[in-house]
């Protein structure tokens, strides 16, 4: 397995485990907060689909979904926003998104990544978009800002559902 068949494979099981830990949720498991100033489910979900749905489009030279299909303005938030520093009032709107609405929206960014991904080869790995910063390359990207932080906020959801009496997959 080279580079680039890794990088899908891992990123498809991150998604995979992402969708399975979300697409069942009730609104009100999406929203409970276990305390005040902390990060509920649905916006952890949220900013993490936000944040792969600009990188890879931002790689793609194309706007976001959450721009092209307008989702910004289906679910009434801000066309910029993506959640790095929200204020608690932004979490809780973000939270509160429609379920089902927030699946497909999720399923559509899913399925351009994995398009992407299925563009590249280990060279495309090694290409850094931005020249005056020669090592973020797309690999790197692809690590810290889908897989890294993929897993790390889909370690923050089952955990939050561990609160909520609700046990984690063995």
């Amino acid at each position: 397995m080279n580079g680039a068949e890794f990088a899908r494979v891992i990123i498809e099981e991150m998604h995979d485990a992402m969708m399975s830990d979300v697409k069942n949720l009730t609104q009100e498991h999406l929203s409970w907060k276990p305390a005040p100033g902390t990060n509920p489910i649905g916006f952890l979900f949220w900013h993490y689909v936000r944040t792969e749905d600009n990188m890879i489009h931002a790689l793609r030279g194309k706007p976001s979904v959450w721009k092209s299909e307008k989702w910004h303005e289906k679910l009434g938030m801000d066309p910029d926003a993506q959640g790095t520093g929200f204020k608690e009032p932004d979490v809780d709107k973000a939270a509160a998104l429609p379920a089902s609405e927030m699946i497909v929206y999720a399923e559509k960014v899913f399925a351009e990544t994995m398009d992407y991904l299925n563009t590249l080869d280990d060279a495309g790995l090694d290409y850094a978009p931005n020249p005056e910063r020669p090592q973020r390359n797309i690999g790197m990207m692809l690590r810290n800002f889908i897989v890294a932080h993929g897993w790390w906020h889909l370690g923050e959801i089952k955990y939050v559902k561990g609160m909520q009496g609700m046990p984690a997959a063995r």
